[in-house]
This record gives C-alpha cells, sequence and structure tokens, in this order.
C-alpha cells in the first residue's frame, strides 16, 4: 500500500470479541478514506470503501464509494481514488 493505513477505532471489539474490521488511510495528516467490513447490510462480508477530498476541493471525481470482496481491493480503490482526486485538483 502507498499510504499509511490504521484502524479506526482500535479498542472497540465486534461481538465475538475480535477487533473491529474498520480501516482509515493517510496521506500525511490527511484522511484519504476508509474500508471496513459490512456485516449488517445486503451487502454483508463485503469491504465498503470510501473516498476522501483533498482540503479545499470541491468536485467529486465519481465514483467516490463501493463495495469490493476483500480488504486488498478496497484499500487500494481508496488509494486510487485519492491520487485521481490530487491529479484532478492540480489539473484544475
Amino acid at each position: 500500500m502507498k499510504y499509511r493505513w490504521a484502524r479506526t477505532w482500535p479498542d472497540d471489539r465486534d461481538r465475538q470479541g475480535k477487533p473491529v474490521e474498520d480501516y482509515v488511510a493517510f496521506d500525511g495528516e490527511h484522511n484519504i478514506g476508509r474500508i471496513y467490513l459490512d456485516q449488517q447490510t445486503l451487502r454483508k462480508d463485503q469491504w465498503r470503501w470510501a473516498g476522501g477530498y483533498p482540503i479545499g476541493y470541491r468536485t467529486v471525481v465519481m465514483p467516490n464509494s463501493g463495495w469490493l470482496p476483500t480488504s486488498a481491493l478496497a484499500a487500494q480503490q481508496v488509494e486510487d481514488y485519492w491520487d485521481r482526486m490530487l491529479q484532478k485538483s492540480v489539473a484544475v
């Protein structure tokens, strides 16, 4: 992975006592996105990803969220999304 990833809530546990599968990514101090394992919706057992926004940026690159089958794919999607947002913000 290109960016730094950390557990969103490092001390939280699920009903089985396991760490919650929820992560946030950073580019320096900027929050660039989040992934988590969906355990409640019709997308149960898929990974939800959502991209962040550079400070001061107002136009969104689409799609900016979705579901993927693995954490690795979801994390890569967040990183690719962030890179596209940065490229677009420089081009404007």
